[in-house]
């Protein structure tokens, strides 16, 4: 059955199936489970490796701490591709319950929406990867590669251990290529091909001037923690331009082939600044060169003082987004350093976690193969040589030296980690016919 055969006979099987499908996508919503807290993780994970046993998987759950990771393994014939699929089963905390519509873990339908933590990010994807198996299994078809389903609990607080497992059993998570699926499609609402992610670096700054806040009728005389860190921020970053030095440092040029390829992505600059109603600065055909191609340091939130005080002490939390090449040690290394150069005192700057950059070369053969899967699945798409979200990508492609492509495909205004977290069901169902279809068209390339 060639490729649109095949996409023609999942979404009939599909339409078959929709009650059924519907449900489990439903059922596994309803398991809370927080990284964050580890609410509800154990319990979400059994509840998993169950329905991966229904189908015929063989599955081994791992104790990785904080969250266990199960690996299932559908066939083992050396003559055929191996894909390794990921997903993630944990999700954000709620959040304050008052902003939410509807209860965040019972799904509810508006609209063509499913609406509940987690619908899109990510236990849409992960079990739309499970149906895909299913469908294979249910119509009694061959599947022409040996897949590995590897799903964690923790991608919300860092993929804690995953890169101590990954290491340590390299050798039998051997594939010719990782797949999988995580966030929203691009704002002008095209799916994602995407062949990285950025990395991330969280830096706390903590300015502390006193022992404790006092009246402000003091401004004049006593040191304000508020405006010492100020004045480090404004520092540290002037416009568009990060004046720390040696924060750049490693950053590849884009190559012709990425800038080829950014140069055909749709205007989607007005759209973003559309859906959140932005008063943007215009940056044109560098739209996406900055997006996707530069490194970013950017102020997530300050907490200071009280009404009517002077504040002894001032909090920054600091969020940069890493492209390849660039090492986050070193670039906390540049921020530490530099601060502590400006000459104030009772300054602190910790590390609050890192996640590697990571990049798989555009010119894999596999992008062609999943490019015509989306031509034929969406009709338009985009490619993003390095996403500018952070992702452990580099686990597949640092760790385990593997090429890794995603396709991301929720809908753009999804609000993943916020209330009212989102799923269009034609958007699962579409997911749901993409995986079955890459596997076919990663079979047939063997």
């Amino acid at each position: 059955m060639n490729g649109n055969g095949r996409l023609k006979d999942v979404r009939s099987y599909l339409d078959t199936c929709r009650e059924q499908v519907l449900a489990d996508w439903f059922e596994l919503i309803r398991h809370v489970s927080v990284s964050e807290t580890g609410e509800g993780v154990e319990e979400c994970c059994g509840w998993i490796k169950g329905k991966m046993e229904e189908l015929g998987i063989a599955v081994t759950r791992y104790p990785v701490k904080p969250a266990p990771v199960l690996v299932g393994r559908y066939g083992t014939d050396p003559k055929k591709k191996t894909m390794l699929i990921y997903a993630h089963y944990d999700v954000k905390p709620a959040g304050d319950r008052a902003l939410w519509r509807t209860e965040p873990f019972e799904p509810v339908i508006r609209e063509g929406k499913v609406y509940a933590r987690g619908s899109a990010d990510n236990k849409s994807p992960l079990m739309a990867h499970l149906k895909a198996l299913e469908y294979y299994v249910r119509q009694r078809m061959e599947v022409p590669v040996n897949l590995i389903f590897l799903f964690e609990g923790d991608e919300e607080c860092g993929s804690r251990g995953l890169q101590e497992f990954l290491e340590e059993h390299r050798e039998e998570l051997a594939a010719d290529l990782v797949f999988f699926s995580d966030g929203p499609k691009d704002p002008c609402g095209l799916p994602i091909i995407a062949l990285g992610a950025k990395g991330d670096l969280t830096v706390h700054i903590t300015v502390e001037t006193m022992n404790r806040n006092v009246h402000a009728r003091y401004a004049p005389v006593l040191p304000s923690a508020a405006w010492q860190l100020v004045e480090i921020l404004g520092r540290c970053k002037c416009g568009d331009q990060v004046l720390i030095p040696g924060f750049t440092r490693g950053i590849l040029p884009l190559t012709e082939k990425e800038l080829e390829i950014m140069g055909k992505l749709p205007a989607s600059e007005e759209n973003l600044n559309a859906i959140y109603e932005a008063k943007s600065s215009h940056y044109g055909e560098e739209f996406y060169p900055r997006l996707l191609g530069q490194p970013t340091f950017n102020i997530c939130w300050i907490k200071t003082g009280a009404n009517g005080v002077v504040p002894a002490k001032a909090e920054a939390l600091i969020d940069c987004r890493l492209v390849p090449n660039q090492d986050p040690k070193e670039v906390f290394a540049c921020i530490r350093n530099y601060i502590q150069s400006l000459g104030y005192e009772n300054v602190a700057v910790e590390c609050g976690g890192i996640t590697q950059p990571s990049k798989t070369d555009v010119t894999t053969p596999f992008l062609p193969v999943i490019e015509k899967i989306c031509r034929d699945i969406y009709g338009e798409y985009v490619i993003y040589p390095c996403r500018p979200s952070s992702a452990p990508d580099y686990l597949w492609t640092n760790i385990l030296k593997l090429p890794a492509i995603q396709v991301r495909w929720s809908d753009a205004d999804s609000d993943n980690h916020a209330p009212n977290e989102h799923l269009s069901i034609r958007e699962y169902l579409d997911g749901i016919a993409l995986t079955v279809c890459a596997i076919q068209a990663v079979g047939d390339e063997g």
